[in-house]
């Protein structure tokens, strides 16, 4: 019997994979041909599919967790971003999730976090969670992380991938709002590698490539060669934690190294084989002796 069982789940599995190939190449093919017709619907079509995180479903765990906050809705222009609460300490600690993820990859933080000397904040960012919308992106998250720390104020800042990225543009553009300290988990490099990365996947031409990006400067006002955390890192002001794994995938170790050489006031936490997720208590255990 479990024999049966697992040459089916095998073979759900293989089907899974076949149909998801299949979907990726079927786009694949729909943008290169949009391209060819429409520079600026090309551009805008792959724009917003490269800014699209796949929606995925709460589980009853991560309900149950947001259960235990004090949870609200942020307007951000015109979406209801979800906010999530615990503690009540004088300090404030803004947490700030990566690309199709949400406010329970804090779980063991908050967990863990003296609730009397914290006030802990997460986010669902746009198209995320619980939260509205259907894309995000790098300058976009970064003006919601804005509208937060006026807000809140926040004293620290622990974000992972995209999340440290968009906090990293955000106080190299307005330093008058940096924290005092940040911790920032699996900080990816330049944008454009994301877009190479995109590219690759989809089977995308270079068409696609070139009307993607001058759709993307219409849309943030700057070329996307300009989203590098090597050019945001020299210019930040709050003391710095970075945490980074050997065998990430996602975001090469060497950006975090040489992000760390440019940022006049950080440590480097180096790991192995915990990947780009970071998920150990270890890593947790650290940015809490970080923050104090």
């Amino acid at each position: 019997m479990l024999y049966i069982y697992d040459n089916v789940h095998s073979l759900i599995l293989k089907i899974a994979l076949a149909m998801q190939k299949l979907i990726i190449f079927i786009l694949g093919k729909h943008l290169n041909f949009i391209n060819l017709i429409s520079k600026r619907i090309g551009g805008k079509l792959a724009f917003l599919l490269f800014c699209y995180p796949f929606p995925l479903k709460l589980k009853p765990a991560q309900m149950r967790f947001f259960k235990t906050s004090k949870e609200s809705f942020e307007e951000f222009e015109g979406k209801k971003i979800a906010v999530y609460e615990w503690g009540s300490g004088p300090s404030t600690i803004l947490c700030l999730h990566g690309w199709q993820s949400q406010s329970y990859r804090w779980k063991k933080f908050v967990e863990l976090l003296d609730k009397k000397k914290y006030t802990i904040i997460a986010i669902d960012a746009p198209a995320h969670g619980k939260s509205e919308g259907s894309i995000t992106n790098v300058p976009m998250y970064a003006r919601l992380i804005e509208q937060l720390m006026v807000k809140f104020k926040a004293d620290f800042i622990l974000a992972h991938s995209i999340g440290a990225f968009s906090s990293m543009c955000l106080f190299y553009e307005k330093p008058e709002l940096s924290p005092k300290k940040m911790a920032l988990l699996g900080t990816p490099g330049e944008a454009l590698e994301f877009v190479e990365e995109y590219a690759r996947i989809l089977g995308s031409s270079d068409k696609v490539m070139t009307n993607l990006i001058c759709y993307f400067k219409a849309y943030a006002g700057k070329d996307l060669s300009y989203y590098s955390t090597i050019r945001f890192a020299a210019a930040q002001r709050a003391k710095c934690l970075l945490i980074h794994d050997l065998d990430d995938r996602e975001a090469p170790y060497a950006h975090a190294f040489k992000v760390h050489e440019v940022w006049p006031n950080s440590e480097l936490m180096t790991t192995k084989g915990l990947g780009h997720k970071l998920r150990d208590v270890k890593v947790v255990d650290r940015v809490i002796s970080f923050f104090g």
